[in-house]
């Protein structure tokens, strides 16, 4: 189990779409699917597009290398992914078509400004970041342009149903301004487990070495340090939230069980609220709570569109890779 520090939890809010997704366009283009409704219509069929000046991608060495020898290797690496995107994207543009949206230059530009915003709260640093993030992830000038375009898409569609609540701005008012604590946590297998561990912990064991060499989160590399967290942050299982809170600074919880695996905290540090009152914080704590909700619609809305349910797929190299 993993949980992303803040800044990256909160670009996932705004600006990603469900796990694994690859950035294609929303706008509707020659994919090579088509529904099962659709193979026997000619009219409702994608054009396709014309093929390339040239199949050629590289010379080595004097010898060619041709997109069709790259073919292979490209759908096994993300083939099933970008179908599904093709499917998402053809869904999407009829869904705005059939509710009579256009999207506009204005709300692309919307898309880009909040993720930059949830960056950074400097332009100059946001911008900075985008540029690794695009990077780490090779994202391009096409792929970068139509994420956007397909979270203005969704966004859009889910917007009407929002709704914001006394309980959602209390919880976003808490994330934002409340009470913090830093802490480290293991995560163990089984009860046997855990128990040693904080038996070691309790005999003088170092927190941090031992999380480590035994601890099963991805963090484990930094000694299961997580960011600070408010008392609800719902990004953190609430079993976790409250034995971070009910664990005195230096302390080591009990074991704490989630689902399969055993949580063991030590808090490093508790933060006091930032004195900001919940007046001042409004306006804050909406935009906060309506992009959470928003995303939490549009990953939902995604995942449907992009279901292969009712699509035929005639090359079988778009299967799903066996594991």
């Amino acid at each position: 189990m993993h949980f992303a520090p803040p800044v990256q939890r909160q670009l996932f809010a705004v600006f990603v779409l469900a796990a694994g997704t690859v950035f294609a366009s929303c706008a509707p283009r020659a994919s090579g699917l088509h529904t099962t409704t659709e193979a026997t219509n000619d009219r409702s069929r994608p054009k396709e597009s014309p093929p390339a000046e040239s199949p050629l991608v590289a010379i080595v060495d004097g010898r060619t290398v041709d997109f069709a020898a790259l073919r292979p290797a490209l759908v096994e690496i993300a083939g099933q992914q970008a179908l599904r995107d093709a499917v998402l994207d053809l869904r999407l543009a009829r869904r705005l078509e059939r509710e009579r949206i256009t999207l506009t230059p204005a709300d692309i530009d919307r898309e880009r400004a909040l993720l930059l915003e949830t960056l950074s709260p400097d332009p100059s640093r946001a911008v900075e970041l985008l540029g690794a993030i695009r990077l780490r992830q090779g994202l391009g000038s096409t792929r970068f342009d139509a994420l956007l375009a397909r979270n203005a898409g969704l966004r859009t569609l889910v917007a009407p149903a929002v709704r914001i609540d006394e309980t959602g701005l209390a919880n976003a008012f808490d994330m934002l301004h409340g009470p913090k604590r830093v802490a480290r946590m293991a995560v163990l297998s089984s009860l046997a487990d855990a128990d040693r561990f904080a038996a070691d912990v309790a005999a003088g064991g170092n927190f941090v070495d031992l999380a480590v060499l035994r601890s099963l989160d991805e963090g484990a590399a930094r000694g299961g340090l997580l960011a600070p967290l408010a008392r609800r942050d719902p990004s953190y299982p609430e079993g976790l939230r409250a034995a971070i809170f009910a664990t005195p600074v230096g302390g080591v919880s009990p074991p704490i069980l989630d689902e399969s695996r055993f949580y063991i905290v030590t808090v490093v540090e508790a933060r006091p609220a930032d004195g900001t009152s919940r007046e001042a914080a409004h306006a804050r704590c909406e935009q906060m709570l309506r992009l959470s909700r928003e995303r939490l619609l549009m990953d939902a809305l995604a995942r449907e569109l992009s279901s292969l349910d009712g699509v035929t797929v005639f090359d079988r190299s778009f299967d799903a890779p066996a594991r």
